[in-house]
């Protein structure tokens, strides 16, 4: 049977969940998938962060029964733009093998350990990490293989970290890789899926605030005159340096609370005194 032939349902449907997680944009159509396969791959990956990021439970029937799963935290970036000490959920499970180490009998002992095998070891897995909320314009399609009886395909993008109600929640970069294969009932089913996280880009940090700025900041900025917007600028220049010099983070982790905190400046002094324990040393002047 033919990957779309059939029909797509994972986990429960929520029709008053209306948010596009992801755009079917030209910069991710690849021109060796054809359309059929490319707009099935793109519902299937909506669907699918929509139940991740909303019912984890719900992605049950996502999963194969012989799914076999892996996550990996990519600690050592080079590219990485700055550096949230990830929680223990992440670490239990971490399969990064250079982060392996010991006698060569324990080694494979634990890479064995860290692959899950099954729907319900995977499912079981997944639901005990942080809540996530994807950014579905930071959403690449790469890497796509497909036939009759298969189809790979890896996806990367961006999301925040940790409930909508929390103070600070960190910006991650992740990669997953799927392989699925036809199901009679559900359109396909996941058979392999390799996650890895890492701290965010520079690229990706910059490009993740020009998109999420709020609405009234634009018309804001061209009804103002420019001496306007040269005086925001001078202000929050004055913020970030004042900010540095009081909390001893660099310019640059100084200009990054106060994003978070919308520019407010007691509620982001509140919010580096909760969370300063586990920001990393490198933050600080020297």
């Amino acid at each position: 049977m033919g990957l779309a032939n059939t029909k797509l349902s994972i986990g429960e449907t929520d029709q008053e969940i209306k948010k596009a997680l992801l755009e079917s944009r030209s910069h991710c159509k690849l021109s060796c998938v054809p359309d059929n396969v490319f707009d099935m791959i793109i519902g299937y990956v909506q669907k699918y962060f929509n139940c991740y990021d909303c019912n984890r439970e719900g992605l049950l029937s996502a999963y194969n029964p012989k799914v076999t799963f892996s996550l990996c935290l990519n600690m050592s970036s080079q590219c990485t733009n700055r550096s949230f000490r990830f929680e223990d959920a992440y670490y239990r499970d971490n399969r990064n093998l250079k982060r392996l180490s010991g006698r060569e009998s324990y080694h494979d002992e634990k890479r064995s350990k860290l692959l899950h095998h099954g729907k319900i070891d995977t499912v079981n897995l997944i639901t005990k990490l942080p809540p996530t909320e994807h950014d579905p314009a930071s959403f690449r399609l790469d890497s796509c293989y497909f036939s009759t009886n298969m189809i790979a395909f890896s996806l990367t993008g961006v999301f925040k970290e940790g409930k909508s109600t929390d103070k600070v929640r960190p910006l991650r970069s992740f990669y997953r890789s799927f392989v699925c294969v036809p199901d009679p009932e559900i359109q396909m089913t996941i058979i392999n899926d390799q996650y890895v996280i890492s701290n965010i880009t520079g690229y990706q940090y910059k490009k993740y605030f020009q998109q999420n700025r709020r609405p009234n900041d634009s018309a804001q900025a061209s009804s103002e005159p420019s001496t306007s917007s040269n005086n925001v600028a001078d202000e929050k220049t004055r913020m970030i340096q004042q900010f540095s010099t009081e909390s001893k983070l660099n310019l640059e982790w100084s200009k990054y609370c106060l994003d978070h905190a919308q520019w407010n400046y007691e509620q982001a002094a509140k919010i580096f005194m909760e969370y300063k324990d586990s920001i990393p040393k490198e933050a600080f002047l020297v």
